[in-house]
């Protein structure tokens, strides 16, 4: 007597493995293709746009030093325009200071890819910058030149979630001492100087 297929071992069946050389690429292909499907686009937050201006009261100063020293006198007036260009983002800084014949300005262009690209610091100086979106932060880090030598900044954008206010948070690594974490908020410029 003759067994039904579904019950005969799958040693005696002639097109297995065959059928099997066939399915084992499609599967592959079906599940990397789901695998790409579930992973969450991360993508530029367009509510980053617009003219921001520094709240000083709120925020550290960029003056190097522990909290206690970080009192610049006079105070820098900062304004930042931020502006998207696809995923990157543009970064015009435009600051002021009582004592300074005109502002000074500086644009950065934050390719978001997340490799290594020049770009100008704030203190004119080009830097090597890594730049991704992570969720709805922005993500950059660089290596700076300081007078204890060379030191790793992190820094991480974000709005506050009425996204009045663009936050940021700067950590940095300077080899033998305790990291240092620095707080910035910026809120939208109500009037462009």
């Amino acid at each position: 007597m003759k067994r039904p297929a579904h019950i005969q071992p799958l040693s005696t069946c002639r097109h297995r493995p065959r059928a099997a050389a066939f399915a084992a690429p499609l599967a592959a292909a079906a599940l990397a293709l789901a695998a790409l499907s579930a992973a969450p686009l991360v993508a530029a937050n367009p509510d980053f746009a617009g003219i921001w201006q520094l709240d000083a009261d709120r925020s550290d100063s960029l003056a190097p030093g522990r909290r206690a020293q970080r009192q610049q006198q006079p105070p820098v007036d900062v304004e930042l325009d931020v502006s998207l260009n696809g995923e990157d983002v543009v970064m015009t800084y435009t600051m002021r200071r009582d004592d300074w014949p005109s502002p000074a300005q500086v644009t950065q262009e934050l390719i978001t890819d997340g490799k290594p690209h020049e770009s100008p610091g704030l203190q004119g100086r080009n830097r090597t910058v890594r730049v991704k979106w992570r969720k709805d932060k922005l993500a950059v880090s660089y290596t700076a030149r300081g007078p204890f030598g060379e030191f790793d900044v992190t820094e991480t954008w974000q709005l506050s979630k009425d996204g009045s206010e663009l936050q940021v948070t700067m950590h940095t690594r300077i080899p033998d001492r305790r990291p240092d974490i620095r707080k910035f908020i910026y809120t939208r410029a109500t009037t462009v100087q």
